[in-house]
């Protein structure tokens, strides 16, 4: 059985023991925190870009290719035709441009539904992530109610200090090595963890502002493109009316 004085020397290995515990924890806790701001940095610059490439760029785009097709469609009807082949011409002409217009929209829409289906998969992810943040939530609830209730016995004289034994208190201290070791080893994992999600957030910001830049570059040729186009319905507008 262990005597007093060896279980003394023990508490105090377990009391370096836990200061080293606190230490990666609290390290963790650190890192935790700083790679959630490094999520959410690169979700809002996510964001960001979504809301310039699709409200942005792609309404700019379509936009483009509605004045695109009514150039082409008033162009097409300014043709003053002297025969029934050069009708056939300008009509068959009229419905191919109907055509190309249909079948690229038909081809966005298949686009559209695909980014919808991932959205559904991306909100389906953030529910969980909500589901397991709530979870988390109430685990702390029930560790404080339980800590509460701990305190409220001491208070009330719940530990008789007298009954305290030499054998008891060797089992304690064990257990309190043991626990320390656990959770040292579950605190140097969660390091590698972060410090792995860490590389993952700089590539993907890396990507996210490499998409920024090209988000901006397709800006610049959406905006030629309408400046072209409102040359050519200059162009139009006069073959319809001198």
């Amino acid at each position: 059985m262990a005597s007093p004085k060896q279980n003394k020397k023990n508490v105090q290995k377990n009391r370096r023991a836990i200061f080293e515990v606190e230490a990666a924890v609290t390290s963790n806790r650190a890192k935790a925190y700083a790679s959630r701001s490094s999520v959410e940095e690169n979700r809002a610059g996510i964001l960001k870009n979504y809301t310039a490439a699709f409200m942005g760029n792609r309404q700019l785009a379509n936009q483009n290719t509605d004045d695109v097709f009514r150039n082409r469609k008033a162009i097409l009807a300014t043709l003053d035709t002297s025969s029934d082949v050069e009708e056939n011409f300008k009509e068959s002409m009229i419905n191919q441009a109907n055509l190309d217009f249909l079948e690229h929209r038909s081809n966005l829409n298949g686009a559209v539904l695909s980014v919808n289906e991932k959205m559904v998969l991306v909100n389906k992810l953030l529910i969980e992530v909500n589901d397991t943040i709530m979870k988390a939530n109430e685990g702390i609830v029930k560790f404080n109610d339980n800590q509460i209730s701990q305190n409220n016995k001491l208070l009330d004289g719940g530990i008789a200090l007298n009954r305290a034994t030499s054998a008891k208190n060797s089992e304690r201290i064990k257990q309190n090595a043991s626990r320390a070791k656990t959770i040292k080893t579950n605190a140097t994992a969660n390091s590698k963890k972060m410090d792995a999600m860490t590389r993952d957030m700089k590539a993907n910001r890396s990507k996210i502002d490499k998409n920024s830049s090209l988000i901006m570059e397709r800006r610049e040729s959406i905006l030629k493109n309408a400046s072209n186009i409102a040359k050519n319905q200059a162009k139009v507008a006069k073959k319809i009316s001198p």
